[in-house]
């Protein structure tokens, strides 16, 4: 008897290329008592998918298992001590912990707007403490806090004043 067909078949199925209608023809024919010697290596393989599709559970596995899986618990329950900490006596040190945490980030903060403030202070502000002879009289001009462009013309007109009394002196 030739085979060809079943062999054709049992390559589509270890290649996964099979239907469910063929797959059925493969367990209908390994199903039966006299399969050739040469083909003899898969009957069990086939017999054991049409066993397994018998297979179901039955209504008592749930239980059987939501049973086991307590007791699992239980058990890890009972080998797992657990100890908790008396916290009461930690809450002064947790408060304090927190009011360092916080007096720590508004610290850094006002530092950090000081340090801006002091920087652009440092960009607006050029001091001129020049000593002016105006006769008898010495006068110091401090000028704080100003652009650059109002700084050019103070500077301007200090220049102006100590070249008008340079040629008063004289």
């Amino acid at each position: 008897m030739d085979y060809k067909y079943i062999e054709q078949l049992l390559d589509r199925y270890f290649d996964c290329q099979t239907t469910l209608q063929e797959e059925e023809i493969l367990r209908s024919f390994f199903a039966q008592e006299d399969v050739p010697a040469h083909l003899l290596q898969y009957a069990e393989l086939f017999k054991y998918e049409t066993e397994a599709k018998k297979e179901a559970l039955d209504e008592e596995f749930d239980a059987r298992i939501i049973a086991r899986i307590e007791k699992e618990e239980a058990e890890k329950n009972k080998s797992v001590r657990i100890v908790k900490m008396p916290t009461r006596h930690l809450t002064p040190f947790f408060k304090a912990a927190a009011v360092v945490a916080i007096l720590l980030t508004i610290g850094g903060a006002a530092e950090r707007a000081i340090g801006k403030h002091e920087a652009e202070e440092k960009n607006n502000t050029i001091a001129i403490d020049p000593y002016i002879k105006s006769g008898s009289v010495q006068q110091a001009i401090r000028i704080k806090d100003v652009s650059k462009a109002e700084t050019k013309a103070i500077n301007d007109s200090v220049i102006n004043i100590m070249i008008e009394n340079n040629d008063d002196v004289q």
